[in-house]
């Protein structure tokens, strides 16, 4: 690709931010100046990774979740893939599958790669994807982590030893640990495509690892019709990777009344006219502007207003809502949500909606801390990226993006329940209902 279009796609994702991105006022960033400092490091890529690093290093400065790129198809391709799973617990990363011949290492905690510690290897691979703390989602923590690894000859250490690996030329099959379960007995309903269980004969679990389509309120509801009016619900989140939240809102409306809503929200919202009008007032000092206001050309108001259009923190507010005012919801018995840093986007939207009325006890680890309404651009390149469009905060105003909803009673999955299967959190849920 020859420089122009590499100049042309990076300067569109640099535009299309300025004018959506809703963050800009919690950011102690330059994104001007961010722009110019990319464009300097773009005329000295050496090559065709390089380049697609630079740019998702670039989305990733406004540090949001749903701001992100995606690397050409052939690219990741020819790049190759893990022939392991990650996944991060409170105690550091651990082995959660690996090719067969492996199996010593499932459960085992990452110490090195190639001989650096992770934790540097780690730092490195947050310059271009979302991250909170230690964490970042496990696919697009293993799709970067090829772009840092050596094509072959490269070196695990574990605490069951050493595992030397090549990156598989196409998704290898992998065998993993073993799978989560409570140690209360429980009897499989039909699911619909969901795994649904009864706990005790009247605690409902139910798994949701998706809003991607709608129907899963109907299997809930045949469900809960089956279990005889169950005494409690469980809804397990832990693995949901969102979709459409009005699919979610559908799902909610089973166990909520009336008009369903979980977040305030806020957009970029102007017309050439108003960034017309701030574009006056963008080059004027303090006593300036003064003079505007007491000659009539202006009042405070509007000068504040364009302050904030000119820092690109200018927006409209509004609360999103679901439902009519007159639905009446088919459960209002006790209800519990699983949640954990996997849960994302749609998903913490339908969290938002039980934490914001009150009708849920959150029960895990907090949320991933990334939903909103992203705008997607496709580049000459043949990468791909996202720009989140819509802020949000919880109806009380609580700031959960880029931390996550924190559960009401935390409860993580440790190192022994990694090695022995032993769910914990959901035994922390059936506990938390037994004891009423």
């Amino acid at each position: 690709m020859d420089l122009t279009h590499r100049l042309a796609d990076l300067s569109l994702l640099w535009k299309q931010a300025s004018v959506v991105f809703p963050y800009f006022e919690r950011l102690s960033l330059d994104w001007d100046g961010c722009y110019r400092e990319h464009l300097s490091s773009l005329l000295s890529c050496s090559g065709e990774k390089e380049f697609h690093l630079l740019l998702a290093g670039f989305l990733n400065r406004l540090g949001d979740g749903h701001t992100d790129y995606f690397f050409p198809k052939a690219l990741v391709e020819g790049t190759g893939q893990l022939p392991f799973a990650l996944q991060c617990l409170p105690e550091g990363y651990y082995i959660r599958a690996v090719t067969a011949g492996n199996e010593a290492h499932l459960a085992s905690r990452v110490l090195s790669v190639n001989g650096r510690p992770l934790k540097e290897l780690l730092r490195e691979a947050f310059r271009y994807i979302y991250h909170v703390g230690d964490y970042a989602y496990p696919t697009r923590l293993h799709r970067i982590l090829t772009f840092l690894l050596k094509p072959a000859g490269n070196e695990l250490e574990t605490t069951a030893g050493r595992l030397v690996f090549d990156l598989a030329p196409s998704p290898p099959t992998l065998v993993g640990c073993k799978a989560l379960s409570a140690r209360a007995p429980f009897r499989a309903l039909p699911g619909d495509g969901l795994d649904m269980r009864l706990y005790g004969g009247d605690v409902l679990y139910v798994r949701i690892d998706g809003f991607l389509r709608g129907g899963a309120e109907d299997g809930i509801a045949r469900a809960m019709n089956e279990a005889g009016r169950p005494r409690a619900v469980i809804l397990d989140l832990r693995e949901n990777s969102g979709g459409m939240t009005a699919y979610a809102a559908r799902v909610a409306g089973l166990f909520i009344s009336g008009r369903i809503a979980g977040c305030r929200k806020w957009t970029r919202k102007m017309t050439g006219l108003d960034l017309a009008s701030a574009s006056q007032l963008a080059g004027m000092s303090a006593e300036e502007i003064g003079r505007c206001i007491a000659d009539g050309l202006c009042d405070a108001g509007e000068a504040e207003r364009c302050r904030r259009i000119n820092e690109n923190a200018y927006y409209e507010e509004y609360t999103d809502g679901f439902g009519e005012p007159e639905h009446r919801a088919e459960y209002d018995g006790p209800c519990v949500l699983l949640t954990s840093r996997n849960t994302v986007s749609a998903a913490e939207d339908f969290v938002a909606m039980f934490r914001s009325g009150k009708r849920a006890a959150v029960i895990g680890a907090p949320t991933n801390g990334s939903t909103g309404t992203p705008l997607l651009l496709r580049l000459s390149c043949g990468g791909r990226a996202r720009i989140c469009s819509v802020g949000y905060r919880l109806l009380d105003g609580t700031e959960f993006i880029g931390s996550g909803i924190r559960p009401d009673i935390p409860a993580d999955l440790s190192e022994a329940d990694l090695a022995s299967g032993t769910d914990s959190p959901l035994e922390a849920a059936l506990a938390y209902l037994k004891a009423g």
